[in-house]
């Protein structure tokens, strides 16, 4: 986003008086979220001999973030976290060539208590939030590359990856930008820290079973509107 784009967000701001964050208000915001992981992945282990060298990777991914927040008062508020499901290719390091291991899906429903320093009728009202994040992985699946690379290991048919669902600390800091006539509009930027950490297992037939301990967290960021109820 360009600095003159901003500068005439800010300006729209501040020209009209903006409904107030009150007690009662509620605030539905909607963009484009991305999740990129900060990986930091344990040597991958097979059948409990750790593979020396070894590392998992998971890439970025973009959905549809939505996030609801309904104001206790003019300067704090809960906000609850929620995504259509974002899709992550994983991949495995250190056994050759880096290889496609498969992808998976995650709902990050996350719950904060936020923060709202600015007087209640600001148009440009910064916030920070401080809360819990549950992240749920599904349709984990194994890519053909992998079952190819495992089938050189000895492999006598396609492996299995699953991964274990996470619990922990979440932080956001954001910034809301009001337009229109009645000011109930938001233009809104935001990011999130998630602490979300993960068992990944890969059972193979005839080989053993793959597990490797992976920290993921990711910072999210979203940009989108947002409207006052």
């Amino acid at each position: 986003m360009s600095m003159k784009l901003l500068v005439a967000l800010a300006a729209a701001a501040l020209s009209v008086p903006a409904m107030a964050y009150e007690s009662g208000t509620f605030i539905l915001r909607t963009g484009i979220a991305t999740v990129s992981p900060d990986v930091d992945s344990d040597a991958l282990a097979l059948s409990g001999t750790e593979l020396t060298g070894t590392a998992a990777d998971v890439d970025d991914a973009s959905a549809l973030g939505l996030t609801g927040v309904y104001m206790l008062n003019d300067h704090w508020g809960v906000e609850l976290v929620a995504a259509t499901p974002f899709t992550h290719d994983l991949e495995v390091k250190g056994l050759g060539a880096t290889f496609d291991l498969g992808e998976t899906k995650h709902l990050p429903p996350t719950v904060l208590l936020q923060w709202y320093p600015m007087d209640a009728n600001s148009n440009i009202q910064p916030y920070v939030g401080l809360g819990l994040n549950y992240t749920v992985f599904f349709d984990e699946e194994i890519d053909s590359q992998a079952n190819e690379v495992f089938a050189g290991l000895g492999a006598t048919g396609n492996a299995d990856l699953s991964l274990d669902n996470s619990f922990g600390m979440a932080a956001e800091a954001g910034v809301d930008f009001a337009f229109g006539q009645d000011q109930r509009w938001l233009f809104n930027l935001s990011v999130w820290w998630m602490d979300i950490d993960t068992e990944a297992e890969v059972k193979v037939p005839g080989v053993g079973t793959i597990k490797a301990d992976v920290e993921l967290d990711p910072l999210v960021y979203m940009a989108g509107l947002g409207y006052r109820f």
